[in-house]
């Protein structure tokens, strides 16, 4: 799940300045914090939480992933839209962000340490439910960090921040996950979003943030019934040809991505055989396989910031990645080895760092009001989670029914069908 969308300018009473805190300091601590964030979601996500389903139930282990993916992209919706809204509305001598930051990341903490306990698939639903509210929770307030308190001169910079914390918190998350020991991997990330929250708040302190003095004019930018006029306008937006199409192409996107990512570890035990992985130990292998992926994304966004600088076709872009990542995903049904899954890894790490140097460009690029940009941006993000919604089901199915090489196969079609949907988007070339 990837992200929520705090954008709303201050438009309530000036912030009581804290010891200042440079720009420069506050996203070189912004880093660390949303690594630890991405390393949460990918080590429980693709390490701990199958290996968990898996020892309850092993000839159920699709099925009952599939279901508690669906359940966290519910509960993961939800924490998104929360913490960007509480904050948004808080009002506290430590700034408006700060304290969900820490009272999310304690939460996390502790959940993420009882579930690596639970024995049952019910309470692995729970905690894991849970866990998933308060990480997005958690993310919908560190994203609105952007807009709050960096200038937009340098959000781009944030943004980029951003982009490399989740690639970086993968690698990390799920070799962490793959190395540590059961609940232990659940301890370790759970203190490294710990560490990582205390330190971002503590040295990249929040100025506060106070409601108006009793007696003073209420905001009149904010009249009774404005809330929900724009609760009820969110799918305005949709009605705008070039935004509707992006959407698909991010919903589209996403959906083939997850429903092979989801089932990492079992396409390696099942589809590759545990004999022909790294140490014959699958874990390891999805540690490997994510740390090549990343270090190939990487290298990727740096030569797709190169090429960005000169050209203005952003959707070529975007078709790149669609050819790129589809051809990544027939090579397991090439190749079911050891080998076919590095090449996998490799060329769609490529795919993802091509398209990722335009991917905020783009998106700003259909957005059909100004006045709303911070809502329809976050909305076209979002796409993230309605994916995670689906791709479990069409996932397992596949799986259950057919098998991993339709599976890959399939999301190779839609991820083509993702990269022609772009094609009709005429407010970018």
């Amino acid at each position: 799940m990837d992200i929520s969308t705090p954008t709303r300018e201050h438009r309530h009473r000036a912030p009581i300045a804290a010891a200042p805190t440079t720009v420069a300091r506050l996203l070189s601590l912004l880093l660390p914090a949303a690594l630890a964030l991405y390393a949460n979601f990918q080590g429980v996500q693709q390490i701990l939480v199958p290996v968990q389903v898996e020892a309850m139930d092993p000839r159920g282990k699709i099925a009952n992933l599939a279901l508690l993916t669906m359940l966290c992209s519910i509960t993961g919706v939800l924490g998104l839209t929360a913490g960007g809204a509480a904050s948004d509305a808080t009002r506290s001598r430590w700034g408006r962000r700060a304290p969900w930051l820490v009272c999310m990341a304690v939460a996390s903490a502790l959940l993420s340490m009882s579930l690596g306990l639970q024995s049952s698939l019910i309470g692995v639903a729970a905690l894991y439910g849970g866990l998933w509210f308060t990480l997005n929770f958690f993310q919908g307030a560190l994203l609105a960090v952007t807009p709050d308190r960096v200038p937009e001169s340098r959000r781009s910079l944030a943004s980029s921040i951003f982009g490399l914390a989740g690639p970086l918190g993968a690698l990390i998350g799920v070799n962490l996950a793959a190395i540590a020991p059961a609940e232990w991997g659940y301890v370790s990330l759970a203190a490294l979003l710990a560490t990582a929250t205390a330190t971002f708040v503590i040295f990249a302190r929040e100025d506060a943030w106070l409601a108006p003095a009793a007696g003073q004019a209420k905001d009149e930018t904010n009249p009774p019934g404005r809330r929900l006029r724009m609760t009820l306008g969110l799918l305005e937006s949709f009605s705008s040809r070039d935004f509707s199409l992006a959407y698909a192409f991010r919903v589209l996107m996403f959906i083939a991505q997850f429903s092979i990512n989801n089932y990492l570890l079992y396409i390696l035990q099942d589809h590759i055989g545990v004999q022909n992985a790294p140490a014959r130990n699958a874990q390891i292998a999805a540690g490997v396989l994510n740390s090549l992926r990343t270090m190939a994304t990487v290298f990727a966004i740096f030569i797709g910031l190169w090429l960005a600088n000169r050209t203005e076709r952003r959707k070529l872009f975007a078709q790149v990645y669609a050819v790129a990542m589809a051809a990544a995903m027939v090579v397991p049904v090439l190749s079911p080895t050891w080998s076919g899954m590095l090449i996998f890894a490799s060329l769609g790490g490529i795919a993802t760092g091509v398209y990722a140097t335009v991917d905020l460009t783009l998106m700003s690029l259909v957005l059909p009001n100004k006045d709303s940009a911070g809502r329809d941006l976050a909305l076209l993000v979002m796409a993230g989670a309605a994916a995670q919604f689906v791709a479990p089901l069409i996932g397992g199915v596949l799986i259950k029914f057919l098998g991993y090489d339709e599976l890959f196969l399939v999301a190779a079609v839609i991820t083509l069908v993702a990269g022609a949907v772009t094609f009709f988007i005429r407010g970018a070339r």
